[in-house]
């Protein structure tokens, strides 16, 4: 008579705890410091784009702050402004944030295959220190996201103690406060990541919902952070999504949807199909030709949002090869030059072109303290091409996305043997920001997709680093 099959799982009937596979992780100081001084140093005084710049500027003066980009990163960024200057202090912050991810290292054997995922570990971190030392928004939700499968690995292992919690509170509420979309990261990966511990399907559907309520409550809190802490004026960012979403519909059943609105000035603007392009919202932006649309969002925020919501239910179809296009483009964009040390920076001080931009956006606002001018190290060059090398070649964005469904699909499989938490965990938050992107994205560069390619190469390593044996995690 055979015997029961040997599993890793404890079963009872709505939870598994299966015996994890990842060596534990601890935080070390020194390479904390090391990493956070590399980046600090490889873009000094900072790399500004001219969302960054104007985010600087806002906060020297009274009254410009504002909703468009994240008033709660804008304020985190000028901290250290008054001792360092700009850019530099907003750099000083990304460095703090990318030495923290940077510090946490796996404990790996002292052999062939240990050395060379510690090697691996390593040389990831060298790669991304360029690029989140590149001033914006897009660094910080990697390194959050880093940050937080590093912290979330060792709450596997100990607790955290006061010390871990406060650093996982903070990072999480910078990550959903630096753009209110981030919820559906948060969810998606959640989603993928409970199968491995949930058995009963009620349970899981339950968790799900609770946390897409409690997540959706994220972009309520971002618009009140901004408006009550703040005092941020509402430049309607919404605007982007409702306006591309309804125009792409409309160009596909060949209605204009806009024109139910009641008030909406139709005879006024071109026809949404004729302004529509399916990879970007910027054709109906103020600057842009049909800028009319956006010019005449504010007054109709509440009835336009009504309209995305009724064309979406009433046209699913066409919302759903609206959604599918951009996609494609988003996988497809070559759009890898606008980001890291391979990336214009609006300071440059090499780069004519990119400082008669920065004197027009200096001119405009008038700061009230200078923005220092960017100069190439000697070892921009040889960070260059690593970066290149490693997040920039052809067809990056799709290497990241099957990287992380490969890593899932393995952890899936080989479930019953043990479970690679930082894996998964990696491999379902590079998901949830594709996901976030399918849903809300609205523009196509290709430095979207950084954070899943990011968190691919961190899942990999994960996965490839030799598996603890025993039930228990060394300790010394």
């Amino acid at each position: 008579m055979k015997g029961p099959r040997h599993s890793a799982f404890t079963q009872s009937s709505r939870w598994s705890r299966p015996r994890m596979l990842d060596r534990e992780v601890r935080f070390s100081w020194p390479a904390g410091v090391a990493f956070a001084a590399l980046c600090f140093l490889l873009s000094y005084p900072g790399r500004l784009n001219g969302d960054s710049l104007f985010s600087l500027m806002a906060t020297t003066k009274p009254g410009l702050t504002n909703n468009w980009h994240s008033a709660t990163l804008q304020w985190l960024w000028s901290l250290p402004g008054p001792v360092l200057g700009q850019p530099a202090g907003a750099l000083a912050i990304q460095a703090v944030l990318f030495g923290i991810f940077a510090g946490f290292l796996p404990r790996l054997p002292r052999d062939l295959r240990g050395r060379a995922a510690l090697a691996g570990e390593v040389l990831l971190r060298v790669a991304l220190a360029g690029a989140t030392g590149y001033i914006g928004k897009d660094a910080v939700i990697l390194t959050a996201l880093l940050i937080a499968v590093q912290v979330l690995r060792r709450l596997s292992q100990a607790r955290l103690g006061a010390g871990g919690s406060v650093l996982l509170g903070l990072v999480t509420a910078l990550f959903l406060l630096t753009k209110a979309p981030n919820f559906l990261v948060v969810v998606v990966a959640l989603a993928l990541v409970l199968p491995f511990f949930i058995q009963s399907r009620r349970a899981y559907l339950a968790l799900i919902a609770i946390a897409l309520v409690v997540g959706a409550l994220a972009v309520p809190l971002n618009r009140a952070v901004d408006s009550v802490i703040f005092k941020a004026r509402d430049l309607h960012p919404d605007k982007q999504l409702v306006l591309f979403d309804v125009a792409g519909i409309s160009a596909r059943t060949g209605q204009n949807l806009f024109a139910d609105v009641p008030g909406w000035p139709t005879t006024a603007l071109k026809p949404p199909a004729a302004c529509y392009v399916p990879y970007m919202w910027d054709s109906f932006a103020e600057w842009a030709p049909c800028g009319g649309y956006a010019t005449a969002y504010d007054r109709f925020d509440g009835a336009l949002k009504r309209r995305w919501v009724e064309a979406i239910a009433a046209h699913p179809i066409a919302y759903a090869q609206h959604r599918l296009l951009y996609i494609d483009y988003l996988l497809e964009s070559r759009d890898h030059a606008t980001w890291g040390l391979d990336g214009q920076s609006i300071n440059d001080a090499s780069n004519a072109k990119a400082m008669d931009e920065m004197r027009r956006g200096i001119a405009a606002v008038k700061p009230n303290r200078p923005i220092a001018l960017w100069h190439p190290s000697f070892a921009t060059e040889p960070m260059r091409w690593l970066e290149r090398a490693l997040f920039k070649f052809p067809k990056v964005q799709w290497v990241g996305l099957i990287i992380c469904l490969a890593v899932l699909l393995f952890g899936w499989t080989r479930r019953h043997d043990g479970i690679r938490l930082g894996a998964i965990l990696a491999a379902a938050l590079g998901l949830g920001n594709f996901a976030m992107l399918a849903v809300f994205g609205v523009a196509d560069p290709a430095r979207y997709m950084v954070p899943t390619v990011g968190l691919a190469y961190l899942a990999l390593l994960a996965l490839l680093a030799p598996p603890l044996v025993g039930n228990r995690f060394e300790r010394r």
